[in-house]
């Protein structure tokens, strides 16, 4: 493939569903770069109304607090271009959901086509908008392993697309600040 495709288009070229949002920063690349690497657990601190709804859903249809939250593994990085992490899970079975730990490296990912998940990835693309400023983009995209498993992901999205797309929106506003505040380096 092409050596000038995004990664994120070279892993998952065929998504069933995309959230794509960006932001323009008046800021270096490395500053962009390091605000990106160094996330601050205070960044979706806006957000955490929604994953208490998720959390009370959870708790109301099984009993019990939410206990599927998945675990993100970095897949492909072009430093001070872009980075891209996956998932895999079944993140619709509120309380029930099965995720795929054990996967933990590209090839895994790729390889992986057990039926009844969704596999998903979650990138940075830090691109040059002139001026000294970098438009820094976040694109979210999901792909399904079975029939069932995309038409009951795809049920889920629309209830949390605007949820997930305000969280997205969240992060590239917290990155922006810190990548504001971080000196430049000589």
């Amino acid at each position: 493939m092409p050596g000038n495709l995004p990664l994120t288009d070279r892993l998952m070229p065929f998504p069933d569903a995309t959230e794509r949002h960006s932001i323009l920063i008046p800021a270096s690349r490395d500053q962009v770069w390091h605000a990106i690497k160094h996330p601050n657990p205070t960044d979706v601190r806006l957000a955490k109304p929604l994953f208490a709804i998720r959390d009370l859903a959870s708790r109301l249809r099984n009993g019990h607090a939410q206990l599927d939250l998945p675990s993100f593994t970095t897949l492909a990085e072009d430093p001070g271009r872009e980075v891209v992490d996956g998932v895999i899970g079944q993140w619709w079975r509120l309380g029930r959901a099965e995720n795929v730990s054990s996967v933990t490296d590209l090839d895994g990912f790729l390889a992986f086509d057990r039926p009844g998940f969704a596999k998903a990835t979650f990138s940075f693309l830090l691109d040059d908008a002139g001026d000294g400023r970098i438009r820094l983009i976040t694109e979210t995209r999901i792909q399904a392993t079975s029939p069932e498993a995309r038409q009951a992901f795809l049920r889920y999205w629309l209830l949390i697309r605007l949820g997930s797309g305000f969280v997205r929106r969240v992060m590239l506003s917290a990155i922006r600040a810190r990548a504001l505040k971080t000196p430049l380096r000589p």
